[in-house]
C-alpha cells in the first residue's frame, strides 16, 4: 500500500531533487500497473485521478469532462485498484470540487485515510474554454470551487498541485496556498486519442512561463510544473523546462496512453513476424 507522506515531507523530497539539478515527474496513473511502473522508473509523485480512465479505455481523455459519471465516484474505485501498487512515491489524487453536494473538507479527509498524501483539481473547469467556464462560474460551479478545494487542503497541511489554464488562475491558486501549479497548455496531443492541433513548442513555452511568473509573483516558493499541448515527450518536456523556469513536467497520456500504444502496437507486429519454418 502506497506510503503516507506528511506536506512537508513531500515539500523536502521535491526541492532535494531541485537542488541536485534533477526535474520533479508528476506521473498520471489510471491502472495500477502504470503506477508501479512508473515508481520503478523514478516518478517523483503519482497522481491518481477520473481523467485517466477514458484514456487507458482507448477513449479520448475529454469523455471524462463529459457528464457521464461521477468523478468523485470514480477516483475513489480507481484508489482502490492504484494505492496498492505504490510503495513509496507519495500518491495525489483529484478531486472534482464542483459538486455542490460534496463536503469538501470531509471528502479530503476521506481520501488521505485511503491513503492519498496530497490534492489536486481534477477535473477542471478550464478545459471548457473561457465562455463556458465563465457560465459555470456565475452559476457558482467554476474555478473558484477548485481555489477552495485548494485553500481547504493547504488549511490542514496537506499537499496540493493545483492546474491552471491562465496566469490569473496560477495567481489564485498561489493566493490559495498551492505547492505546485501545474501550467496546462491544452490537452496533449499525439497518439492514437490525443488532439490532433496544439500550440506550437515556442508558444506554448511562453503560456508556461506567463503562469508561471504569475504564480510567482504571489509565492516566490511555488513549484511549477508543465504539462499538455505539445509537450508530449521527454525531448519536448525538456524543451519547456530549458525555456521557462519550471522546475518539473506532469506526465500523464505523454507517460501512460502513447507509451503503451506504442510499446503494444509494436510487440504485437513482432509476434506477428515469427517465422513459421519448422527446424528439420
Amino acid at each position: 500500500m502506497a506510503k503516507k507522506y506528511t506536506r512537508k515531507e513531500i515539500l523536502d523530497r521535491l526541492r532535494r531533487e531541485v537542488a541536485g539539478g534533477k526535474p520533479i515527474l508528476m506521473f498520471g496513473a489510471g491502472i495500477g500497473l502504470t503506477a508501479k511502473s512508473a515508481e520503478l522508473g523514478g516518478a517523483d509523485l503519482i497522481a491518481v485521478y477520473s481523467t485517466a480512465i477514458s484514456r487507458m479505455r482507448g477513449l479520448p481523455t475529454l469523455l471524462a469532462f463529459l457528464p457521464y459519471s461521477d468523478a468523485n465516484e470514480d477516483v475513489r474505485r480507481m484508489a482502490r485498484e492504484i494505492l496498492p501498487a505504490v510503495k513509496e512515491a507519495p500518491c495525489i489524487v483529484g478531486i472534482g470540487a464542483h459538486d455542490p453536494t460534496l463536503d469538501l473538507g470531509k471528502f479530503i479527509s476521506e481520501m488521505v485515510e485511503m491513503g492519498f498524501s496530497g490534492i489536486t483539481n481534477e477535473p477542471f473547469a478550464g478545459i471548457y474554454g473561457p465562455e463556458f467556464a465563465a457560465q459555470l462560474e456565475s452559476a457558482g460551479i467554476g474555478f473558484s470551487k477548485e481555489a477552495e478545494l485548494i485553500r481547504t487542503a493547504h488549511a490542514s497541511d496537506i499537499f496540493t498541485v493545483a492546474w491552471a489554464f491562465t496566469p490569473q488562475e496560477a495567481a489564485k491558486m498561489a493566493e490559495a496556498g498551492a505547492d505546485v501549479v501545474g501550467a496546462l497548455v491544452g490537452v496533449t496531443a499525439g497518439g492514437l486519442t490525443g488532439v490532433k492541433k496544439a500550440l506550437s513548442l515556442e508558444e506554448a513555452a511562453e503560456a508556461a512561463q506567463a503562469m508561471s511568473s504569475a504564480a510567482k509573483k504571489v509565492n516566490p516558493d511555488v513549484l511549477v510544473l508543465t504539462h499538455g499541448g505539445p509537450f508530449k515527450d521527454p525531448e519536448t518536456a525538456e524543451y519547456s523546462l530549458v525555456h521557462t523556469d519550471a522546475v518539473g513536467y506532469a506526465a500523464g497520456s505523454s507517460g501512460e496512453r502513447m507509451p503503451t500504444e506504442k510499446a503494444v502496437s509494436e510487440v504485437t507486429r513482432r509476434y506477428k513476424a515469427i517465422k513459421m519454418e519448422k527446424t528439420k
